[in-house]
């Protein structure tokens, strides 16, 4: 007898739903809680009398917190650790028990002397923040051996400043004192935090002014809040200790240093010298340059790339710049900047290069599935970092695919890359493909740009990337008849795609990241626009020119059309971090692309696709919109299924579970449509409507192999909302359940990939 798809959908269902329950129910929380103790269950704060930010973010003070939990409840870690059996008598048991604990996370043990301990460190951070008199209490709910602490902080109204003085003697410091920026005002709520900044500011400023070994904790505040007025009068002076230290230091303290020698030292440490080699001095006026052998860089670059220069005052914002401009080379593995006082107001700089690995090689094999198709795909890539030892990097790659067809036809595909990246952030970048479908079509394409790419500051947050030209041809030198007749002239946005085309663009990208590099414990932004304009340069030529024009009124060079276009996109992408190690990840992308002037559709490779490992996670890459338009799977219905709106919200919950191991649960919703009525696209123009109900809403779960240079990753989605079938049977089946025929070949996909989706 046999068995039915949905049978096996909705016996999956039940044991999953079966599991959960199991997994909720059946973990005892105080397995391995002993008898005499108490799981600390929930420990949380709670202000009685304010609302305001300055009282937010307490929970950090609590010396002892509740075991993790996701979704603000599930302490999954903790039943995790709580599956290991208690009976380890076999080397079976005994290795489940062991694993277990690795990757769970043991009972939190209610200790009431940390309770005591979480009191004074709240007290201390409401003092720090202006609230003298804050009060706190605590409440203690014991049930079933497990506690529920919660800290109730009364704030009592803050203090303020009442008048702030500088008392410094030394004319540069006090210029650095009351230079723009200070950021203590009268009026202002008294915080502790805020007096270390401007003190962390002063310190900054004299050492951007050559004052090398002044450092912040030579000031001190007086803080007088005896007026009974909640009012505190701030006095910032020289800190007592200084008043006792020698003339000799004191006048190391108030002296501005200026830059005597650099030194470079290449590929060794100038304290640790190795045996047996021969160590090349070369002097270039008051620059030094000593390596072994061949130098690691030009040594116009080293120089370039350290913005001190010889007679310069010391300045700690251009060490920092230099530090990152240095790293940022790619032969470089890592730098070390010191200074050396000399004489009575000069130092020497020595700066320690180390070499990175300079070549790599890299290579992938991978097997595909398409609709039936199979076939396989081999890539291989080299990097030099340091091709004409002046940090420029030379990349090349090649990939080669080769697909069986389920109609006999073999497809070809091959494409190959060179890139030239300089250290001034110039790219040079050349690519070509060549694509052979059986009874289709051959096609062509070969690019050239030219990129350039500007950090205001290396610390910047924001990083600027300018497209100044990007040229490619696209030509097809054989169309089969067949694809003629039942593809191309049934389509009239397919009917541009497979003409020989001009494509010259340009385009800017701007991206703004709210850290440097993403950290597990912090929340993290990235913003990322893109402007693209495309033939307008060629359009002025041909119009001033008046260059001849084809049957379809478009200008053509050389008897070939060229691309007119613009293009915008948007993508917010925000990790949350709930608590360590668990994170919220939301994405919203936008875009849209419309063809003028010169096109009456956009090239096929400049515009939208939905699905895939990227976007909508419940349907495969490009079997997605556009709007309600629903293909047929296979072959150049995937063409079809382009757009010129783009629409992604994806949120998704990120957990890792054990070292290199995590899981994640998502849901994601989304389309494309066409900016046009095209014919061959029904239901894919974007009307507004109309376009709210075609959004597409998947749901799934994901594994993350997170191996730092490579994360591979596995998701599963499954289709909530189908708006292709918003058409079908009066949109009954648009909810895609048991109920409605689910199933695992049309509603359930699996997307392997590399790299995190967002």
């Amino acid at each position: 007898m046999p068995i039915s798809t949905k049978y096996i959908c909705g016996r999956l269902f039940r044991l999953s739903i079966a599991g959960l329950i199991v997994l909720f129910a059946g973990c005892n929380a105080t397995k391995y809680v002993p008898q005499d103790k108490y799981l600390l269950d929930k420990a949380k704060v709670k202000v009685t009398d304010s609302k305001d930010a300055s009282v937010s973010g307490l929970d950090s003070y609590l010396r002892q917190k509740q075991n993790s939990e996701i979704l603000g409840f599930w302490k999954l870690q903790l039943h995790i650790y709580n599956t290991a059996p208690a009976d380890t008598t076999t080397k079976s048991k005994k290795r489940l028990a062991a694993n277990a604990h690795k990757m769970g996370e043991a009972p939190e043990i209610y200790d009431p002397s940390l309770t005591g301990a979480s009191m004074g460190q709240l007290k201390q951070a409401m003092h720090n923040r202006g609230y003298f008199n804050a009060v706190i209490d605590t409440q203690t709910v014991v049930k079933k051996r497990k506690v529920k602490l919660t800290y109730f902080v009364t704030a009592e109204q803050p203090y303020v400043v009442r008048d702030y003085t500088i008392k410094l003697a030394h004319q540069d410091l006090l210029r650095a004192a009351t230079a723009k920026g200070c950021l203590i005002h009268n009026g202002d709520r008294f915080d502790a935090g805020v007096l270390d900044n401007e003190r962390q500011r002063i310190t900054s400023y004299m050492r951007q002014e050559g004052y090398y070994f002044f450092d912040k904790s030579m000031l001190d505040y007086r803080a007088d809040s005896s007026y009974n007025t909640h009012e505190v009068a701030i006095e910032l002076k020289m800190q007592k200790m200084t008043e006792t230290l020698p003339d000799s230091i004191l006048e190391k303290i108030y002296t501005r240093y200026r830059i005597n020698h650099i030194k470079f030292h290449m590929d060794y440490d100038p304290r640790r010298l190795p045996e047996g080699k021969e160590l090349i001095h070369s002097m270039e006026g008051e620059y030094e340059f000593s390596y072994f052998g061949k130098p690691l860089l030009r040594h116009r670059v080293l120089r370039k790339n350290f913005k001190l220069k010889p007679g310069d005052y010391y300045n700690e914002e251009l060490v920092e710049r230099s530090y990152a401009l240095l790293n940022a080379l790619g032969p470089v593995k890592y730098v070390d900047i010191s200074f050396e006082p000399v004489g009575k107001d000069l130092l020497d700089c020595h700066i320690t290069v180390s070499r990175s690995k300079l070549n790599s090689v890299s290579a992938e094999i991978e097997g595909t599935y398409s609709a039936g198709d199979w076939g396989i795909a081999a890539g291989l890539g080299y990097i030099n970092r340091n091709i004409f030892r002046g940090a420029e990097q030379l990349s090349l790659s090649g990939r080669f695919s080769y697909e069986w067809r389920q109609n006999g036809g073999r497809a070809i595909e091959a494409k190959g890359e060179a890139g030239l990246l300089f250290p001034n952030s110039l790219n040079l970048k050349l690519a070509f493909q060549y694509q052979n479908r059986p009874n289709e079509f051959i096609r062509d394409i070969a690019g050239a740009g030219l990129y350039y790419t500007i950090h205001r500051n290396p610390s910047s947050h924001w990083r600027h990337i300018f497209n100044i030209i990007d040229v490619n041809y696209v030509y097809l030198p054989w169309k089969s008849e067949e694809f003629q007749t039942n593809i191309i002239n049934k389509s009239s946005v397919l009917k541009y795609s497979y003409e020989d085309h001009f494509i010259v663009d340009w385009s800017y990208t701007g991206i703004y990241t709210s850290r440097q590099q993403l950290n597990p414990n912090h929340d993290y932004l990235r913003f990322q626009y893109t402007i693209e304009t495309a033939g307008n340069l060629l359009h002025g030529i041909a119009s001033a020119a008046n260059l001849p024009k084809n049957e379809a009124g478009a200008y053509v060079l050389w008897k070939i059309p060229y691309s007119q276009y613009a293009k915008a996109d948007v993508n917010f992408t925000y990790h949350q971090v709930l608590v360590p190690n668990h994170r919220l990840v939301y994405h919203i992308g936008l875009g849209v692309v419309v063809p003028y002037l010169n096109a009456s559709s956009v090239p096929f490779e400049k515009r939208y696709f939905s699905g895939g490992s990227n976007s909508v996670r419940g349907w495969q890459a490009r079997t997605l919109g556009p709007g309600g338009f629903k293909g047929t799977g296979g072959g150049l219905v995937y063409d079809m299924q382009a757009g010129d709106i783009r629409l992604d919200l994806n949120l998704e919950y990120r957990w890792k579970v054990w070292n290199f191991i995590e899981l994640a649960a998502f849901t994601d919703a989304g389309n494309i449509w066409t900016i046009r009525d095209y014919k061959g696209q029904e239901h894919g123009v974007f009307l507004f409507d109309e376009f709210y109900k075609q959004i597409a809403w998947s749901y799934g779960v994901g594994l993350r192999l997170d191996f730092s240079i490579l994360v591979f990753r596995i998701d599963f989605g499954v289709k909530l909302y189908d708006p292709t079938r918003l058409y079908e049977d009066g949109g009954s089946k648009v909810w895609r359940t048991a109920a409605n025929g689910l199933s695992w070949k049309d509603d359930m996909t699996f997307h392997f990939a590399i790299g995190y989706p967002f």
